[in-house]
């Protein structure tokens, strides 16, 4: 379980003139739905590296636990999340680049709604209400939605059989957990490889000794606002791995002819 203690706060790094930059902004979302932007859907290819890692904030460790529950229903009980940053080297030995989940495709402008509607005719996607059970007794409902993509035979079953109610307890309060959104909407795909991050295999003194995971290539997203952040990937030496408190750096087939470089939240804490 990846614990952060509530007076762990991020540092935001500064604004940046480069459109290309994903950035994690720290505004509240307008609506509880959280939607794809047109920038977001020409992403063909993002870059994760030291320079961009952010501290660990109490929302960080809320979602890697979130996900680690849910790996351990389809996966082993035994399998633990671990964060990257606390293990990766701080220098630029390596860097890790990802392809962004697809999106399907419309007449107009690909939209997060374009595709859940698609899916829920189809009935592939899985939705869970999960309540936060917080320490003091808080009990916060997230409707949460995954939308799979080139899922193996044995993970599609497994995601299918997860039970559709379910609890967490968490070590957080009202003040981490009630500012959180209602609705969270994951991609889930297995396009990944198999060994993402064999590069740090020999420069880190600090790698996780976990259980092998059974899904290879898989990784985890999140819809924001305006785009979709890495959360999570498998590696088959070190497990699987959190990555959502780093920006990402996007390269893409063609920009977009409007972009405001904006993004949206994910951590919603002011």
């Amino acid at each position: 379980m990846i614990f952060i203690d509530t007076v762990s706060k991020l540092t935001q790094l500064p604004e940046r003139e480069d459109p290309t930059h994903f950035r994690r902004r720290r505004t509240r979302p307008s609506q509880d739905s959280l939607t794809l932007s047109d920038a977001a859907a020409h992403v063909q290819q993002i870059s994760l590296s030291y320079e961009y890692a952010t501290e660990l904030t109490p929302t960080d460790s809320i979602i890697a636990n979130m996900l680690e529950a849910i790996l351990r229903q389809l996966d082993s009980p035994e399998i633990q999340v671990t964060a990257l940053s606390q293990f990766a080297p701080a220098n630029h030995s390596w860097q890790l680049t990802l392809q962004t989940p697809p999106l399907s495709q419309s007449t107009n402008s690909p939209s997060y709604a374009d595709s859940i509607k698609d899916l829920q005719h189809e009935n592939q996607f899985k939705r869970i209400e999960l309540h936060l059970l917080g320490s003091d007794g808080t009990d916060k409902l997230c409707l949460i939605t995954f939308i799979p993509h080139h899922l193996s035979a044995s993970l599609q079953q497994a995601l299918r059989q997860l039970e559709p109610r379910q609890n967490l307890s968490t070590p957080y309060s009202v003040n981490e957990l009630e500012p959180l959104p209602q609705n969270w909407t994951f991609e889930i795909d297995q396009d990944g490889e198999e060994t993402p991050l064999e590069s740090l295999y020999d420069k880190s003194e600090a790698l996780p000794h976990s259980l092998a995971p059974q899904f290879n290539g898989l990784q985890i997203w999140f819809e924001r606002q305006e785009d979709a952040l890495p959360l999570l990937m498998s590696d088959q030496k070190l497990g699987y791995i959190y990555i959502g408190n780093y920006e990402t750096y996007r390269q893409t087939e063609y920009e977009p002819e409007v972009s405001n470089g904006s993004s949206g939240s994910l951590d919603i804490n002011a």
